[in-house]
């Protein structure tokens, strides 16, 4: 497959900017995918075949091309959750080799589910870990989704998602994002029932060369709806951030409410973060606030534990660690966090 452009902006600006996409192409797209490992009630999934609909047939993901691929050639599973039920369900994704895969979520009414991503591993050779994941999220359904990427340093991470939330629907996404090469995350919730809220966190952590690109949608359609995305993270070396958030507030989403705020701590003068904070309103009624920064430590801060004893590296790994560690704290798994504060920590 040719130059793809990922992570297109929905309203792009000027063009010698170059900031309304990203080009990149697919890396090992001629290797077999192998699949993922679901764990869980077995009862509440099933496979579906190749090709199925999307919830959302307008849904385009972090590039169309890349995401048609997926469908038509990729694994795909299928959890419903019923109504009033409460369940966990794990996915691991080894990126040994190159993943294709989909997951379809459909949560009952009043439901209380939790999904746990933990991807790692690394391949020989550099390839591509793709997988698309949808959320129905029925009304009064809570949901959290807990996600730690530690892939290896030859992997390509591309993750296409999307979530349509009915009245009072609850859900929360964390994201902890330290491995992989290339990371492609495209996030776009469509927030349709009255009252519904999602709260949407993801901290970073990168070095060498590597490339985080993040695109995130909130859609707001329903009235009384609630969003809050916040993104973290620290850059050293050359690595790369590019983060677009956009609210969307459409006509009728009446007395709803959305924030963004993109923080980025630059540790080299090498690296390079780009920040799109995006607010679209076609509603008077609403509240939209939007909010990046991004600068090198504090010296206040590197001074105050550097008079208490700790050298300038040990400062700074603090500080670091420190910023991302309440993310980690929340995955509830001890080991994986384990995992991820080590693979931080390895990094700082």
């Amino acid at each position: 497959m040719s130059e793809l452009l990922f992570n297109e902006l929905p309203r792009p600006t000027f063009r010698w900017l170059r900031v309304n996409h990203t080009p990149a192409s697919l890396w090992g797209e001629a290797e077999e995918a192998k699949g993922v490992i679901v764990k869980g009630n077995d009862a509440i999934i099933a496979t579906l075949p190749i090709g199925t609909a999307l919830v959302n047939e307008n849904y385009r993901g972090a590039n169309s091309e890349a995401l048609c691929q997926l469908i038509d050639t990729a694994e795909a599973y299928r959890i419903e959750v019923p109504a009033q039920a409460k369940e966990v369900i794990g996915i691991r994704i080894d990126g040994s080799a190159r993943i294709a895969s989909r997951f379809q979520f459909i949560i009952g009414e009043g439901a209380d589910v939790e999904v746990q991503f933990y991807l790692d591993g690394e391949s020989k050779e550099a390839t591509n870990i793709q997988y698309l994941n949808e959320y129905v999220v029925n009304a009064d359904a809570k949901v959290v989704v807990k996600k730690v990427n530690l892939l290896g340093s030859t992997l390509q991470h591309i993750e296409h998602r999307y979530t349509k939330l009915e009245e009072r629907a609850d859900v929360e996404f964390i994201n902890v994002e330290v491995g992989g090469k290339e990371n492609f995350l495209h996030y776009e919730h469509d927030l349709q029932g009255e009252a519904c809220k999602i709260v949407h966190d993801i901290a970073y952590l990168g070095n060498k060369d590597q490339k985080f690109d993040i695109s995130m949608v909130m859609t707001h359609r329903g009235k009384k709806s609630f969003s809050d995305i916040h993104t973290l993270g620290a850059l050293s070396d050359r690595a790369k951030k590019s983060f677009r958030g956009t609210l969307d507030f459409l006509r009728g989403a009446t007395a709803s409410e959305g924030a963004e705020e993109d923080t980025c701590l630059l540790l080299d003068p090498t690296v390079k973060s780009i920040s799109l904070p995006l607010l679209l309103c076609k509603e008077d009624n609403v509240v939209g606030n939007h909010a990046a920064s991004a600068g090198q430590i504090d010296a206040n801060k590197l001074f105050y534990l550097m008079s208490r004893g700790f050298s300038e590296v040990e400062a700074k790994h603090m500080i670091v660690e420190s910023m991302i560690r309440p993310i980690i704290d929340r995955i509830g798994d001890e080991v994986i966090e384990d995992a991820a504060l080590t693979a931080v920590r390895n990094k700082i």
